[in-house]
């Protein structure tokens, strides 16, 4: 997979302190949308909220500083990395119907099940 377009959505106020949507076009023109932030502004979220974590469900990619370049590597690396599993997976991370995961829980314990079988046998 190739990366068609990597578009910023919103305005990079601080590059230590902030949070920018980006829009990553792939070469099969599917885009996908995920947030590219700091960790200083992870920390600023978790003081605004009054909270010692970030919730679950809140996907980000984590980069020293927002730079157009920073934010350009980290993006190739999740396109790279299994035909873009980890960018896939952040941008549909929200919408995945727990379904799925309680069927893959299931086929994982009847596995194991089977290799407690054998191992007794």
């Amino acid at each position: 997979m190739e990366i068609k377009e990597i578009q910023l959505v919103t305005d990079i106020e601080n590059i230590y302190d902030d949070g920018v949507d980006v829009i990553v076009t792939l070469d099969h023109d599917f885009s996908y949308v995920i947030e590219v932030v700091t960790p200083q502004h992870l920390l600023s979220l978790m003081k605004e909220r009054n909270q010692p974590f970030i919730e679950p469900g809140e996907n980000y990619i984590i980069v020293e500083k927002l730079t157009p370049e920073i934010i350009e590597k980290a993006i190739k690396a999740f396109v790279e990395e299994n035909r873009a599993y980890w960018l896939k997976l952040y941008h549909f991370a929200g919408k995945i119907d727990t379904a799925v995961f309680n069927k893959l829980q299931d086929e994982q314990t009847e596995y194991l099940k089977e290799l407690d079988e054998l191992d007794n046998s």
